[in-house]
């Protein structure tokens, strides 16, 4: 029987924003979460789990101070979005269940602000997804295990490439795929890649351990993204 438990891990997709630490509950969880750096999970709910969020080593006048409410048995990523002052919390739900082949999964998250509806595609193949809104969460799609280098491109149908990025598909895993930063300005729009895997449980403050290279909209070169 699975547990009624949730698990909860954040992503600092703010642009301009400080690194930041989180509270929950009064509880500070997380320290030093960078932009563009992503949590472990940690467990939480069912409930509504009162949200703060502050500069890093700071802990008065938040930059957010939301509720979000936890269903049992969800497994949600948590979107830092927008730029200050007005940013938000943007819940991604997993929605996925456990292959039974060696095939996978990929879904695409548009969240910078101010840019355009976007594609994503496989350079010289496939479009995968098309005109992606911001804060448009799609839905998951087969793909082949292998290596790709995705492609982001204007869903007016311009060629420009926006972004790229070399990744790496594992048999029997999700992944999602995000647009981040801001598309005519500091910091430059990049394209993320992380894994949608089973939680690593922590109840412990800890820094964040993701570590992703990326590339911008000036230069998009081929990249490798690494994760420990």
């Amino acid at each position: 029987m699975p547990t009624i438990n949730s698990f909860i891990r954040f992503l600092h997709a703010s642009p301009g924003a400080p690194a930041v630490d989180i509270y929950t509950n009064g509880d500070l969880v997380l320290k030093n979460v960078a932009y563009n750096e992503i949590s472990e999970y940690l467990v939480v709910g069912p409930e509504n789990l009162h949200i703060q969020i502050f500069p890093a080593g700071e802990d008065s006048n938040p930059v957010l101070d939301t509720e979000l409410n936890i269903p049992p048995s969800e497994t949600i990523t948590a979107a830092i979005i927008g730029t200050l002052p007005d940013i938000s919390l943007l819940p991604i739900f997993l929605n996925v269940a456990p292959r039974d082949n060696d095939d996978a999964l990929i879904r695409f998250t548009h969240l910078s602000p101010g840019a355009p509806d976007v594609d994503l595609s496989i350079e010289g193949g496939t479009t995968l997804f098309i005109n992606v809104g911001y804060t448009q969460v799609t839905e998951y799609e087969i793909i082949d295990p292998g290596s790709y280098t995705l492609q982001l491109r204007l869903a007016d149908g311009d060629d420009k490439v926006l972004a790229s990025g070399n990744i790496e598909v594992i048999p029997r895993n999700a992944y999602t795929v995000y647009a981040i930063g801001l598309a005519e300005e500091e910091p430059p729009l990049e394209i993320g890649f992380y894994s949608d895997l089973i939680p690593n449980i922590s109840n412990q403050i800890k820094e964040t351990v993701f570590r992703k290279d990326t590339s911008s909209i000036r230069k998009a070169p081929k990249i490798n993204l690494v994760y420990k």
